[in-house]
């Protein structure tokens, strides 16, 4: 029950069965309150107590509960409002106290409550309120991969380079009868000869589907005047190009007039490949048709970076294959033992140097080749037959090629030098100075790493990068839906210098 406020009426005050207050207010008398200077004064007999002068009607607040009848409590009753009174209620039947201002004392608001309780009662409630709908919105941004948050990681967490179980299964000793092989896949592997405006230049390629389209490097089409195809059988036809993808030397060509029975490739699936795995390649090189070579599986995600003839950089997470590859194996297979292409071969390393005056140096197949992953050529190769060309993502930093420590551990990465605003990697939470060691598992050993990994990713795919900041290993999540407009750059001042070992002379174009 509120507590009665100066000027209420006496407990005991009479009043009609009916309801109605039968003692109306007396005339207004001056003011003899004790604060005022004088003694309180009451008329005698049955004469009602003194009521200060009305100025306004004031809402009543319901008896039961704060808001309407039968409601909920949602908040603190309204200042400047009648309470209910002792004596006094609001509803049918009951009698309304006489309209006036009421004034709180001793620190007390109209309904007896604490101005100072409440007070602070409404800022806790807006606190939590506001808290509420902080962590929300936080949780939705986070959700719909605005932003993330970082998770403690490890380095033990990102796999070795020696990749998986192999596409192939073999127990012990057993060899691949690469004749076997040769005979199931050489119908579906063609050899190209382009003209150039000073000359011609040579390579291969495969069959990607029945209806005569040729998959092969772009570098070997670039700058072409006509396309002639050869198919192992030694018919020739003229091809046309439906389109290219610089970024990762791949381009899609269409026979003229193709025949009916063209043998397409199958291919393998790429993230199962195994150092040591045994593969056999086959191609054009220096012009000699139908070259078949045999060796293993070097290495995995190998990062290579070329250049091609406008001296844009290339750079691939490529297979590194043993089988010897030469200049005109450009844009042809490399198959598993059960025939199915692993990649496609795009370059070679070599002894030459610009340097060299002698004119002997070694510019042959020293047993270091590369291919494209099958899964990124099939990738390319799709979307250039859908779309016209390829899209790429861009993460939206700079990096350069540098180390982090965390623990007793010290790893090479890619360091990340600037962030720009609102990109993938500003919304994933990277930093300046953060040096990213692992992408979706994989390790990442320097900035060409990363951006190997990035050229091969759809747009809109969800990556976990792997970074060292502060002594610390943190996971970040981080969403690829930013379609490349410019290629990530690197540091001038940090990168790695590939000429010494002639990768940035791709083959194919002599």
């Amino acid at each position: 029950m509120a507590q009665r406020e100066a000027g209420d009426p006496e407990e005991g005050e009479p009043r009609s069965d009916s309801g109605a207050n039968s003692n109306p207010p007396a005339p207004r008398v001056p003011d003899a309150r004790p604060e005022h200077g004088g003694q309180e004064e009451r008329q005698s007999g049955s004469q009602a107590p003194y009521y200060p002068p009305a100025t306004e009607p004031l809402t009543q607040i319901p008896q039961s509960g704060y808001g309407s009848q039968g409601g909920q409590y949602f908040g603190s009753p309204s200042y400047g409002r009648q309470a209910p009174q002792n004596g006094w209620y609001s509803g049918a039947g009951a009698p309304n106290p006489p309209a006036g201002p009421q004034r709180p004392q001793g620190g007390r608001d109209k309904s007896g409550g604490s101005v100072v309780n409440k007070g602070w009662f409404i800022a806790i409630v807006t606190a939590v309120i506001t808290a509420v709908i902080v962590l929300r919105v936080g949780w939705g941004l986070i959700r719909g991969g605005v932003i993330t948050v970082p998770e403690q990681s490890s380095v033990s967490s990102l796999e070795s380079s020696s990749g998986g179980e192999g596409t192939v299964k073999v127990t012990g000793e057993q060899a691949p009868d690469w004749k076997a092989v040769n005979k199931k896949v050489a119908s579906s592997v063609v050899a190209i000869t382009v003209q150039l405006s000073n000359g011609i230049a040579k390579g291969s390629g495969i069959i990607y589907n029945k209806s005569g389209d040729i998959v092969t490097n772009d570098h070997v089409i670039e700058d072409a005047q006509s396309i002639e195809v050869t198919l192992d059988n030694g018919n020739m036809y003229s091809a046309k190009v439906l389109g290219t993808d610089p970024t990762t030397d791949l381009a899609v060509i269409q026979l003229q007039n193709a025949p009916s029975n063209l043998q397409p490739v199958t291919f393998a699936n790429s993230d199962d490949l195994a150092v040591g795995q045994r593969v056999m390649s086959i191609g054009n090189p220096l012009g000699y048709e139908n070259t078949a070579t045999t060796g293993i599986i070097s290495a995995l995600n190998r990062p290579v970076e070329v250049s091609d003839a406008t001296e844009k950089n290339i750079v691939t997470n490529a297979i590194q294959i043993s089988a010897a590859i030469n200049p005109g194996n450009s844009g042809g297979p490399t198959f598993d033992a059960a025939g199915d292409v692993i990649g496609i071969n795009s370059s070679i390393a070599t002894l030459s140097s610009s340097s060299s005056s002698s004119g002997d140096a070694q510019s042959g197949s020293i047993g270091i080749g590369f291919a494209i992953p099958s899964n990124l050529v099939q990738q390319i190769a799709n979307e250039i037959l859908k779309d016209g060309h390829a899209t790429h993502v861009e993460i939206g930093i700079t990096v350069s090629t540098g180390t982090g420590t965390a623990g007793n551990v010290t790893r090479a990465g890619a360091k990340v030098v600037s962030v720009n605003p609102n990109t993938p990697g500003s919304r994933a939470g990277l930093r300046a100075g953060d040096v990213i060691i692992g992408y979706d598992g994989q390790s990442v050993s320097s900035m060409y790493s990363l951006l190997g990994f990035v050229r091969a990713a759809t747009l809109g795919q969800v990556v976990k990068l792997t970074v060292i900041r502060d002594g610390k290993v943190l996971s970040l999540s981080c969403t690829l839906n930013k379609v490349e407009e410019l290629a990530t750059t690197s540091s001038s001042s940090n990168q790695q210098n590939y000429q010494d070992y002639g990768l940035l002379d791709p083959f194919g174009l002599f």
